[in-house]
């Protein structure tokens, strides 16, 4: 029997037991930190009212929000995501100046992860380079709102988020080392590759940042998102293992929120589709599993339970368990709801929260 079954989102919290700016081209020119990194030879422009005198060319209105596609950015939702998860995307075959890679270049992500050293960079950027402690590196930027468009939709967040980084710290042309503990918020954005300190294989930054928050994060406490991708917007499967055509954006069965869903099953036929993905829960704090589902089904039957739908929490031992029924197919004909399971029995340091869909 064909049944559909729509996993939308997927959330794992741990808790503690626009217009142009007036600028004039100066061709070829590039400014230098005392000890300048790869980031240093890219061209500027003058911007006499920011931190260095100088503003970013290189797809600059992708950065700050004044370009073609800016009104895609979707600042309803915010996808919690992980360095991991954004470090695995496929790198873009090109790179447009004026408009976005979707739907990466239009998506807000959060991160939680370790800020280990920043500095000003010559086109008056703070230069972030985050870590997850697991050999994961990407960069998020700040840029100087005087080099932002009015125009910008984003303008008042970068002005905010710029203001929260000078509340803590005052970068300079040098790398300052810190490592502390960080959620950043901020719109994915693909770089050219150039060597630049932190950056990520396939050029994935969060440009621009949004909102930083000190003393939260880093990857090791107990509180926040430690699924990567748990709402599927990066529009891969990365870093969930899924079956093959599970990780969807159908206008037929929209998304919970944003575009992207795990649709497993609806063949009509006997089919195992499955979805899983490795996590760290640190020593000592308590999850919870929570997930959006929604379910199609033509079953009319009230004796036989064609499908089964399994969630489970496994762990780098063999030992499993099941943390929800199946559904009857005669119990629901369109459902759809938030389940909720507790793994506060699970608190090893790697665990594998599991969906299996058996479709008979």
């Amino acid at each position: 029997m064909q049944r559909r079954w729509l996993l939308i989102s997927v959330v794992l919290v741990v808790a503690g037991i626009g217009g142009a700016v007036g600028t004039e081209a100066v061709a070829g020119s590039h400014r230098r930190s005392p000890n300048p990194d790869a980031e240093e030879v890219e061209e500027v422009v003058a911007g006499p009212d920011s931190s260095t005198g100088s503003c970013g060319v290189e797809r600059w209105s992708v950065k700050t929000g004044t370009d073609a596609d800016a009104g895609l950015i979707n600042l309803q939702s915010t996808t919690s995501s992980t360095i991991a998860s954004l470090d695995a995307l496929p790198a873009p075959s090109s790179l447009p100046s004026n408009n976005r890679v979707q739907p990466t270049e239009t998506t807000v992500f959060r991160l939680s992860a370790t800020l280990t050293e920043f500095k000003l960079e010559a086109d008056s950027d703070y230069h972030l380079v985050l870590s997850d402690g697991a050999g994961h590196t990407m960069i998020s930027e700040i840029p100087d709102p005087a080099c932002v468009g009015s125009s910008s939709r984003l303008l008042s967040r970068i002005q905010t988020a710029r203001g929260q980084f000078d509340a803590k710290y005052t970068p300079t042309g040098t790398f300052h080392v810190v490592n502390v503990p960080v959620t950043v918020t901020g719109v994915g954005f693909f770089d050219f590759l150039h060597g630049q300190t932190g950056v990520a294989p396939n050029g994935i930054e969060l440009h621009t940042v949004t909102d930083i928050q000190f003393g939260s994060g880093g990857g090791t406490g107990c509180a926040g998102q430690k699924l990567g991708n748990p709402g599927f917007e990066t529009g891969t499967a990365a870093p969930w293992t899924a079956s093959a055509g599970v990780i969807s954006n159908s206008a037929s069965e929209p998304a919970h929120t944003g575009s992207w869903d795990a649709w497993l099953d609806g063949y009509g036929t006997t089919h195992t589709d499955t979805l899983s993905q490795p996590v760290s829960i640190p020593t000592g704090c308590a999850a919870t599993l929570t997930f959006y589902l929604h379910i199609d089904t033509t079953e009319t039957t009230t004796s036989t339970a064609y499908d089964k739908l399994t969630v489970a929490v496994g762990s780098t031992d063999p030992q499993r368990i099941s943390l929800c029924r199946a559904d009857r197919d005669d119990q629901i004909h369109r459902h759809r709801g938030q389940p909720e399971a507790d793994v506060l029995r699970h608190r090893r340091h790697r665990t594998r929260p599991e969906l299996d869909i058996q479709q008979r």
